[in-house]
């Protein structure tokens, strides 16, 4: 008996130490929309379900709605049956340090540590994030992939150098998404799109070639890639230059567009405050209000074909006009309050029936400009990178216009500058001749006293 009472008491006393692992293994379990969570491992089971348990936020109450965070993630499983592994937002902590693929998924494959969606060849991600995130070079990405998909490589904020692969055609939302260190990147020929916020926030590019097959770049796509120089833009068939492109390109100077553009959005070239010249190759082109948003060293727009067929009222996002409409008040955080001239626009003989029909100085209340051939050659150089051919004046506009003293019409006056060596020194020997004179009178009234 009681030996039966011993093994009892053995029995309680095991039950109520086991009680408090048991609750915790209950409450580190948790399910969603087509995932499940249990220490540290999340399975996804249908597709999208990766997307749900990232987008934590409830939209009303802006809590959490589950227990569990991406930084509770540890190891990703992706089910058999998931073809689709959709992210739309950043992912903040979520750094697994292994990818595991179900049997029986016939779509997803780990192909030397990337994690790559073989019917789509678009790579997802690296299969140990946590490790991918110190990198300082990726050289080993699966060569047959077509797309970056998005957040693939974000967040690689010490990554240094990128080998894309030549077959790549599309680069997607955010895939390159902060990676600060990266200062130069190539980009295959046959890339046709970049993402919204393909390259944001890269702060030390500084060099892209875009190729010549790019026909979409996307919201953001560079924006806050602070010490990005002059992209070779115009060598694209971009159609639209989308909002906040190239936000805060601090270091871009200069820049030519591609014929192919028809649209520049509102706050497409916001804050570029070192941009001060503007090349429009396009015919019917719309260019949105507050389009060159705080742009105020921009004090030339180059028109080589015919007049836009929508000019945006506040370019500029001014917070008005001068008395005289020749100048703007600023609204950008470094020059708020004050007077920026307008811009000119320039024009070629070749379109100034439509830019100045009878003469006009004036144009959509821009002042305008004809320039000549020679002078959009030398212009066009500078945007390129080219040597520029030597021309006789200059149509770029001075801090202190330098004014010369006019010549009465008729006079026959002359600059000395233009008058032979013997007349100049005539006029020396004669100027002696006078002075020597001159000495003699005083000297010999002096000795008379």
């Amino acid at each position: 008996m009681r030996k039966i009472g011993s093994w009892i008491m053995i029995i309680l006393f095991t039950a109520l130490i086991m009680i408090p692992s048991l609750s915790l293994a209950e409450s580190d379990y948790e399910e969603g929309d087509g995932w499940i969570y249990q220490n540290g491992e999340l399975k996804i089971i249908k597709n999208n379900a990766l997307a749900d348990f990232i987008n934590n936020e409830d939209p009303v109450t802006q809590l959490p709605r589950y227990k569990h965070t991406v930084q509770d993630v540890t190891t990703l499983v992706i089910g058999k049956d998931v073809t689709d592994l959709a992210i739309d937002q950043a992912v903040g902590d979520y750094a697994p340090s292994k990818t595991i693929i179900e049997d029986g998924n016939l779509c997803f494959a780990n192909d030397n540590g990337w994690i790559v969606n073989k019917a789509t060849n678009t790579l997802f991600g690296a299969a140990n994030i946590k490790e991918s995130q110190n990198a300082t070079v990726i050289d080993n990405l699966p060569s047959y992939i077509e797309a970056i998909g998005p957040y693939a490589i974000s967040e690689r904020r010490v990554l240094i150098r990128i080998d894309i692969p030549a077959g790549v055609k599309e680069i997607q939302e955010a895939a390159f998404w902060l990676c600060q260190s990266l200062q130069t990147i190539e980009l295959p020929d046959g890339l046709h799109t970049l993402g919204d916020r393909a390259f944001a926030d890269c702060e030390s590019l500084e060099t892209i070639h875009l190729p010549t097959h790019l026909i979409h770049t996307g919201y953001g796509t560079f924006d806050r890639c602070l010490n990005l120089n002059s992209p070779n833009i115009s060598d694209t068939r971009i159609g639209r230059i989308s909002e906040d492109c190239f936000g805060a390109c601090f270091k871009i100077q200069i820049l030519e567009l591609p014929e192919s553009v028809y649209c520049i959005e509102s706050i497409a070239l916001r804050i570029c405050y070192e941009l001060h010249t503007l090349i429009i190759n396009s015919e019917n082109l719309v260019i949105e209000d507050e389009a060159f948003y705080a742009c105020d060293k921009l004090n030339r727009l180059v028109f080589t074909k015919g007049v836009p067929s929508s000019f945006g009222e506040t370019l500029f996002g001014e917070q008005g006009e001068t008395p005289d409409g020749k100048g703007y008040i600023s609204d950008s955080s470094n020059r708020r309050g004050e007077t920026i001239p307008y811009p000119t626009l320039y024009y070629t003989a070749a379109y100034a029936a439509e830019w100045a029909p009878n003469g006009e100085t004036e144009w959509n209340g821009y002042p305008i400009q004809q320039i000549s051939q020679e002078e959009l050659d030398a212009i066009l150089a500078e945007a390129r990178g080219e040597e520029a051919p030597a021309i006789s004046a200059s149509f770029l506009p001075t801090e202190i216009p330098q004014t010369e003293t006019p010549i009465p019409e008729g006079s026959n006056s002359k600059p000395i500058s233009d008058m032979g060596a013997g007349t100049i020194l005539l006029v020396a020997v004669g100027l002696m001749a006078i002075a020597v004179v001159v000495i003699a009178i005083l000297r010999s009234r002096k000795e008379k006293k």
